[in-house]
Formats: structure tokens, C-alpha cells, sequence
């Protein structure tokens, strides 16, 4: 079975995921309409919370985050840098947040065609690859759905840049604070993220002849290679 159309693909990839993959595999321009909601509610989420920040609060915090072993001379090096830039922070948040999300896809796209080749019947283009990716990011609409939740119910407007990450491993499980040498890596480590994986195995196998087991470790091969680097790091 697949979809229809790509409405019901966008409701299709979250309650039917090999529904939409199979309808994306012969459909033309649905991931672009995809990329407008992904996008969409990415600004919506950002707009939201820096128009409600107190940007003093929404400062502190971000002082304290990049000065954990910093002198009291380079924190105050950091605040007035902050301070310069603070007009600007929503701009490169926003239009760095979406041109990031571009370019990562086109990353994946590339590493989606090549693990592709394992199947000589699988003939799709970098394109195709990349309306693929696109896809599999799906989960961010509903991390970023959670976000305006998150800052249009707030009891103030005392909100730290950490909301965003509200669904990571360590906000959820773990717990570690600012300066430890996991705090990035967890907090960058989401269920988005890991739903992203299970997306991206879903459409493997519908794309491909590959197994789910196959499919399954093609998809995370990425994030493993880029964690267990990361790990390697923290703990040297």
C-alpha cells in the first residue's frame, strides 16, 4: 500500500511510515512540500521562543554555558559579544537552523545513494535520495510542535535555549550538567533523533531489498560512527 497523495503522506509517516515511503518512491514533489512544513515549523518554534525570552535571562544562560572554566575577564568577553549579538541571535537561529537541516540532508543523500548500490535494482537518484532524507527528518515537526507547546504554555518568560533540547537522552534520563564531558553529546542525543533512524530503516527496506536488520544498521551506521567518535573524544 502506499499514499496518495502528499497530505495523506505527512499524516501517513508518522502512524504508517512504509505507506509514505512507498508513495514518495514514485511521486514528484511531495518531499518539497515535506521541506515547507519541516522548515515551517522549525521558524514557528524559533519565532515563538526568542519573541518570549527575557533576553537579560536568555543571556545569563548562555554566558554561563560557554564559561564553565572560563576567567571572570572572558566571561565578561562573552557577555558583551553576547550582548553585540543578541538582535541577531533569532536571524542565525532561524536561518541557520533551516540551512543546516539543507545540508545535512544533502550529506545523508549522498551517503543514502551509496549504501544504495548494495542492491543493483535500487536505480534512484541523488535526488530521489535526497526527497528521501527529508522524509526520515519528519520527526522534527513534532519536536517542534513541543517547543511552541513548551513556550506558549511557560508560567514566565524566564526561558532557557536548553527547552530546545527538551526530548534529549539527558534532559529525559541522564541528568548531567553543564561542563561535564557528556553534557553536549547527551543533550544533542534526542527520541527525535533515534525516530529519525527507525524512519530512515522503514524507507531502506521499502526503497531497497535489503532486510529491516539490514536496513536498520545502514540507517544508524551514521549517528553510531559520529557517537562513538564523540565518545572517544569526551573521555581523552
Amino acid at each position: 500500500m502506499k499514499s496518495s497523495n502528499a497530505v495523506t503522506a505527512l499524516v501517513d509517516i508518522f502512524i504508517s511510515p512504509s505507506k509514505a515511503f512507498n508513495g514518495v518512491k514514485e511521486a514528484k514533489g511531495w518531499s518539497f512540500v515535506a521541506f515547507i512544513l519541516l522548515a515551517g515549523m522549525l521558524a514557528a518554534s524559533m519565532l515563538a521562543f526568542y519573541n518570549k525570552a527575557d533576553p537579560q535571562f536568555l543571556i545569563d544562560q548562555q554566558v554561563a554555558a560557554a564559561s564553565v572554566d572560563a576567567t571572570i575577564a572572558e566571561q565578561k568577553m562573552i557577555r558583551q559579544s553576547m550582548e553585540q549579538t543578541l538582535d541577531m541571535q533569532v536571524w542565525f537561529a532561524l536561518f541557520g537552523g533551516i540551512i543546516g537541516l539543507a545540508v545535512i540532508n544533502a550529506l545523508m543523500a549522498g551517503y543514502y545513494l551509496f549504501v544504495s548500490k548494495q542492491d543493483p535494482e535500487a536505480n534512484y537518484s541523488y535526488g530521489a535520495w535526497y526527497g528521501f532524507g527529508v522524509w526520515t527528518m519528519m520527526p522534527m515537526v513534532i519536536s517542534s510542535l513541543g517547543i511552541l507547546i513548551l513556550v506558549l504554555t511557560a508560567s514566565n518568560n524566564q526561558l532557557s535555549p536548553t527547552l530546545f533540547n527538551y526530548a534529549s537522552i539527558n534532559q529525559l534520563l541522564i541528568g548531567l550538567e553543564v561542563g561535564h564531558p557528556f553534557y553536549t553529546m547527551l543533550e544533542s542525543l534526542n527520541i527525535f533523533s533515534i525516530w529519525g533512524i527507525v524512519l530512515a530503516a522503514v524507507g531502506l527496506k521499502c526503497w531497497t531489498n535489503f532486510n529491516f536488520n539490514k536496513a536498520l544498521l545502514f540507517a544508524a551506521l551514521p549517528s553510531i560512527a559520529i557517537y562513538g567518535i564523540w565518545t572517544v573524544i569526551a573521555i581523552i
